[in-house]
C-alpha cells in the first residue's frame, strides 16, 4: 500500500502464515459444506488465499529463479557471507564465534553491536585483517570483519548518523572490486511509520544503481515481498537469491511460526549463487544467514534486474520526500 503507517505496513509480515490459516479454514469448511455461510466464506478464503500467494509465490521454490547458479568453480572469484544481527542484549558471543569458526567465511557482517560486543569478538581480528567496527548503544550498531582487503570505508548516515551503513569497497582474490553496503534500517513498530526504512533504502538504492558490482546486506527489517523491497529492487537493479530458491525466514528465531525473512543480500548481475541458506542459533532473535557469490561477469547476458518505470520511479521519490516533513526523523526512545 502506498503508506507508511506502521499499523498498515506491518501487515507485509505474517503473509505466509495467513496464506496457511486460510488453507486450514477452507479444509474445515470443507466438512461445514451444509451450512449456509460454508460457500460465501470459502469464496471469501479462496480470495485471500489467492492475494497471498501473488506477494509470496516469487519466494517459492516453484518459482522460477532471478539468480543462476554458478557455473565456475574457481575459489578466486568467490566470496562468502555470514550476516547476522547479534541482538545487542545477548552478553554470549562463543555461538556466533564457533559459528564463524566452523563455516570460515571471507565477510562477517554483523548488526546491534554495541562496545561490549566488539570487546567480546575480539578473537576476530587476528583471522580477518580487515575491520570496520562501528559500536552503538541504540541498537543500530554494526561491525563488518573481512578476510578479503578493505580498499576504502566509511560509515556513513544515511538518513540520520544514530542509524549508520558501512560503505566499502572490497576486493575479491581475483582482484575484482565489489562495492558493499551494510545496512540496518529502522523497523515499522508502534509509534513510528516506516518513512526511514523507507528512504534509506531507495537512496541506497539510487547510489548502487551505476555500480558495475554491488553488494547490499544487512538486517533490512522487512521482508522480501513488500513493496519497499521491491522498490529497492527496481531502483538498486540488484537481484535477489532467495527468488525461486525459498523463504529462509531468519526472524523471529525463537519462535516456529512467527518467523521471517528480515535479514538479506541483494547483488549485481555479474554474480551467481554458490549458496545460500541459515545457520544455527547464536542467542539472538535472529538466524544468522550464510550466502556464497561467484564473481561470473557473463551472467549479465543471462539473468536481468527488474526495471524501474515511471511509476516505480515516483513511487522511489515520493518516500524520499516523506524525509522532509516535520518530525520525519523523530524516532521514540528503545525499550
Amino acid at each position: 500500500m502506498p503508506v507508511n503507517w506502521w499499523w498498515v505496513r506491518i501487515g507485509d509480515f505474517p503473509r505466509v502464515q495467513l496464506l496457511i490459516a486460510y488453507l486450514i479454514w477452507l479444509v474445515v469448511l470443507g466438512f461445514l459444506y451444509k451450512q449456509p455461510y460454508a460457500k460465501p466464506a470459502a469464496v471469501l478464503l479462496a480470495v485471500g488465499v489467492c492475494i497471498q500467494l501473488y506477494w509470496i509465490f516469487p519466494y517459492l521454490p516453484v518459482a522460477p529463479r532471478q539468480v543462476q547458479w554458478a557455473t565456475s568453480k574457481d575459489p578466486e572469484v568467490r566470496i562468502q557471507f555470514l550476516t547476522a544481527n547479534v541482538l545487542q542484549d545477548n552478553d554470549d558471543a562463543s555461538a556466533l564465534l564457533n559459528l564463524v569458526e566452523q563455516q570460515s567465511p571471507d565477510v562477517v557482517v554483523l548488526c546491534e553491536v554495541n562496545q561490549r560486543w566488539v570487546d567480546d569478538l575480539s578473537p576476530l581480528r587476528s583471522k580477518f585483517p580487515y575491520r570496520v567496527e562501528h559500536p552503538l548503544e541504540n541498537k543500530y550498531g554494526l561491525a563488518m570483519y573481512s578476510k578479503l582487503e578493505i580498499l576504502s570505508a566509511e560509515v556513513r548516515g544515511i538518513v540520520k548518523e544514530s542509524i549508520p551503513s558501512i560503505d566499502a569497497m572490497v576486493k575479491l582474490r581475483c582482484g575484482h572490486p565489489v562495492r558493499l553496503f551494510v545496512v540496518h534500517p529502522n523497523p515499522p513498530r508502534p509509534g513510528e511509520d516506516t518513512t526511514k526504512r523507507d528512504a534509506e533504502l531507495v537512496l541506497v538504492g539510487r547510489e548502487i544503481r551505476d555500480q558495475q558490482s554491488a553488494i547490499v546486506l544487512g538486517d533490512m527489517n522487512d521482508v522480501g515481498w513488500s513493496r519497499t523491497t521491491d522498490l529497492f529492487q527496481e531502483v538498486s537493479r540488484l537481484l535477489d537469491p532467495r527468488k525461486g530458491r525459498g523463504l529462509y525466514p531468519t526472524f523471529n528465531a525463537n519462535s516456529r511460526v512467527w518467523r521471517y525473512p528480515l535479514d538479506h543480500l541483494f547483488h549485481s548481475d555479474d554474480f551467481r549463487v554458490v549458496s545460500l541458506k541459515t545457520l544455527s542459533h547464536i542467542g539472538s532473535d535472529h538466524l544468522p544467514l550464510s550466502v556464497v557469490l561467484s564473481y561470473e561477469p557473463d551472467a549479465q547476458q543471462e539473468q536481468s534486474a527488474p526495471d524501474l518505470d515511471a511509476g516505480d520511479r515516483e513511487d522511489a521519490q515520493d518516500a524520499v520526500e516523506e524525509l522532509k516533513k516535520p518530525g520525519a526523523l523523530d524516532q521514540p526512545p528503545e525499550d
